[in-house]
Protein backbone atom coordinates (compact mmCIF):
# COMPACT_ATOMS: atom_id res chain seq x y z
CA UNK A 1 0.00 0.00 0.00
CA UNK A 2 2.47 2.12 1.02
CA UNK A 3 4.44 2.16 -2.38
CA UNK A 4 1.24 2.18 -4.62
CA UNK A 5 -0.13 5.18 -2.57
CA UNK A 6 2.90 7.05 -2.86
CA UNK A 7 3.32 6.81 -6.66
CA UNK A 8 -0.34 8.30 -6.97
CA UNK A 9 -0.65 11.98 -5.65
CA UNK A 10 -4.56 11.04 -5.31
CA UNK A 11 -3.71 8.59 -2.49
CA UNK A 12 -1.71 11.25 -0.58
CA UNK A 13 -3.93 10.66 2.47
CA UNK A 14 -3.64 6.96 2.12
CA UNK A 15 0.12 7.34 2.03
CA UNK A 16 0.01 9.10 5.84
CA UNK A 17 -2.67 6.34 6.93
CA UNK A 18 0.08 3.56 6.23
CA UNK A 19 2.68 5.38 7.37
CA UNK A 20 1.12 6.39 10.79
CA UNK A 21 -0.01 2.99 10.64
CA UNK A 22 3.51 1.29 10.06
CA UNK A 23 5.02 3.83 12.91
CA UNK A 24 2.62 2.82 15.62
CA UNK A 25 3.28 -0.68 14.86
CA UNK A 26 7.36 -0.11 15.01
CA UNK A 27 6.69 1.14 18.11
CA UNK A 28 4.69 -1.58 19.64
CA UNK A 29 7.56 -4.06 18.17
CA UNK A 30 10.18 -2.00 19.95
CA UNK A 31 11.47 -3.98 23.25
CA UNK A 32 12.20 -2.11 26.36
CA UNK A 33 15.93 -1.93 25.37
CA UNK A 34 15.36 -1.19 22.14
CA UNK A 35 15.76 -4.01 19.47
CA UNK A 36 12.91 -5.29 17.86
CA UNK A 37 10.32 -7.42 19.11
CA UNK A 38 7.87 -9.27 16.61
CA UNK A 39 4.40 -9.65 18.43
CA UNK A 40 4.77 -13.56 18.97
CA UNK A 41 2.09 -16.08 17.26
CA UNK A 42 1.54 -17.27 20.60
CA UNK A 43 -1.61 -14.93 20.83
CA UNK A 44 -0.77 -12.49 18.62
CA UNK A 45 -1.73 -9.05 19.84
CA UNK A 46 -5.83 -9.00 20.08
CA UNK A 47 -7.57 -5.28 21.05
CA UNK A 48 -7.84 -4.91 24.84
CA UNK A 49 -5.02 -7.95 25.78
CA UNK A 50 -1.40 -8.08 26.26
CA UNK A 51 0.57 -8.65 23.28
CA UNK A 52 2.23 -12.03 22.89
CA UNK A 53 5.69 -12.00 23.42
CA UNK A 54 7.04 -15.14 21.85
CA UNK A 55 6.73 -17.36 19.69
CA UNK A 56 8.09 -14.80 17.58
CA UNK A 57 8.83 -15.62 13.51
CA UNK A 58 11.61 -14.55 10.62
CA UNK A 59 8.46 -13.64 8.62
CA UNK A 60 8.01 -10.46 10.89
CA UNK A 61 11.15 -9.09 10.76
CA UNK A 62 11.34 -9.66 6.97
CA UNK A 63 7.99 -7.87 6.42
CA UNK A 64 9.41 -5.33 8.59
CA UNK A 65 12.92 -4.82 7.01
CA UNK A 66 10.38 -4.74 3.19
CA UNK A 67 7.56 -2.28 4.64
CA UNK A 68 10.17 0.20 5.70
CA UNK A 69 12.58 -0.12 2.72
CA UNK A 70 9.22 0.55 0.97
CA UNK A 71 8.53 3.91 3.42
CA UNK A 72 12.07 5.10 2.53
CA UNK A 73 11.78 4.93 -0.99
CA UNK A 74 8.73 6.90 -0.93
CA UNK A 75 9.70 9.53 1.77
CA UNK A 76 13.65 9.35 1.97
CA UNK A 77 12.94 9.90 5.71
CA UNK A 78 15.70 8.23 7.07
CA UNK A 79 14.38 7.05 10.04
CA UNK A 80 13.12 4.34 8.09
CA UNK A 81 16.49 3.09 7.33
CA UNK A 82 17.16 3.06 11.39
CA UNK A 83 13.69 1.02 11.75
CA UNK A 84 14.84 -1.47 8.94
CA UNK A 85 18.30 -2.30 10.57
CA UNK A 86 16.42 -2.43 13.59
CA UNK A 87 14.25 -5.39 12.37
CA UNK A 88 17.38 -7.05 10.65
CA UNK A 89 19.40 -7.04 13.45
CA UNK A 90 16.55 -9.28 15.20
CA UNK A 91 17.72 -12.27 12.46
CA UNK A 92 21.50 -11.24 14.02
CA UNK A 93 21.22 -11.87 17.65
CA UNK A 94 19.65 -8.38 18.37
CA UNK A 95 16.46 -9.92 19.84
CA UNK A 96 15.19 -10.94 23.48
CA UNK A 97 17.43 -13.98 23.69
CA UNK A 98 20.55 -11.96 22.01
CA UNK A 99 20.60 -15.25 20.15
CA UNK A 100 20.99 -15.48 16.42
CA UNK A 101 18.77 -16.60 14.32
CA UNK A 102 20.67 -16.64 11.30
CA UNK A 103 22.90 -20.08 11.48
CA UNK A 104 26.32 -19.03 9.61
CA UNK A 105 27.99 -22.84 9.13
CA UNK A 106 24.60 -23.45 7.21
CA UNK A 107 23.68 -20.35 5.88
CA UNK A 108 20.24 -20.96 7.11
CA UNK A 109 17.48 -19.23 9.71
CA UNK A 110 16.30 -20.89 12.05
CA UNK A 111 12.23 -20.96 12.88
CA UNK A 112 12.24 -18.22 15.42
CA UNK A 113 12.40 -17.73 19.41
CA UNK A 114 10.32 -19.65 21.67
CA UNK A 115 10.46 -17.88 25.33
CA UNK A 116 13.43 -20.06 26.52
CA UNK A 117 15.58 -21.08 23.55
CA UNK A 118 15.70 -20.62 19.47
CA UNK A 119 13.88 -23.24 17.59
CA UNK A 120 16.67 -25.24 16.26
CA UNK A 121 14.60 -26.27 12.82
CA UNK A 122 15.83 -24.47 9.62
CA UNK A 123 12.57 -24.16 7.43
CA UNK A 124 12.60 -23.09 3.94
CA UNK A 125 9.82 -19.86 4.93
CA UNK A 126 12.25 -19.16 7.76
CA UNK A 127 15.64 -19.40 5.26
CA UNK A 128 13.38 -17.34 2.39
CA UNK A 129 12.38 -14.78 4.83
CA UNK A 130 16.13 -14.44 5.75
CA UNK A 131 17.83 -14.46 2.49
CA UNK A 132 14.97 -11.99 1.49
CA UNK A 133 15.15 -9.56 4.26
CA UNK A 134 18.99 -9.70 3.58
CA UNK A 135 18.29 -8.40 -0.22
CA UNK A 136 16.39 -5.97 0.63
CA UNK A 137 18.46 -4.02 3.45
CA UNK A 138 21.54 -4.35 1.13
CA UNK A 139 19.45 -2.63 -1.32
CA UNK A 140 18.14 0.02 1.41
CA UNK A 141 22.42 0.30 2.21
CA UNK A 142 22.71 0.94 -1.40
CA UNK A 143 20.51 3.64 -1.62
CA UNK A 144 21.85 5.63 1.84
CA UNK A 145 25.60 5.70 0.95
CA UNK A 146 27.15 7.42 3.54
CA UNK A 147 24.40 7.52 6.29
CA UNK A 148 25.73 7.33 9.67
CA UNK A 149 23.07 7.99 12.01
CA UNK A 150 23.04 4.30 13.47
CA UNK A 151 21.57 2.61 16.47
CA UNK A 152 23.61 2.10 18.99
CA UNK A 153 23.13 -1.78 17.96
CA UNK A 154 23.55 -0.88 14.63
CA UNK A 155 27.32 -1.06 13.78
CA UNK A 156 27.17 -4.80 15.46
CA UNK A 157 24.09 -5.71 13.06
CA UNK A 158 26.22 -3.99 10.33
CA UNK A 159 29.04 -6.17 11.05
CA UNK A 160 26.89 -8.95 11.17
CA UNK A 161 25.24 -7.86 8.16
CA UNK A 162 28.39 -8.00 6.28
CA UNK A 163 29.64 -10.85 7.90
CA UNK A 164 26.22 -12.82 6.72
CA UNK A 165 26.52 -11.58 3.17
CA UNK A 166 29.74 -12.84 2.64
CA UNK A 167 28.82 -16.28 4.00
CA UNK A 168 26.27 -16.59 1.56
CA UNK A 169 27.92 -15.40 -1.09
CA UNK A 170 30.73 -18.43 -0.89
Amino acid sequence: MIATAGKNPEMRGTLQVGLESLRWLLEVQRAERGHFRPIGSNGFYRRGEPRARFDQQPLEAHATVSACSEAFQVTGDRYWVIEARRAFGWFLGQNDLDTSVYNPDSGGCRDGLHVDRVNLNEGAESTLAFLSALVEIQALETRVVGFDELPQSGERGLSSLRSAANQNAT
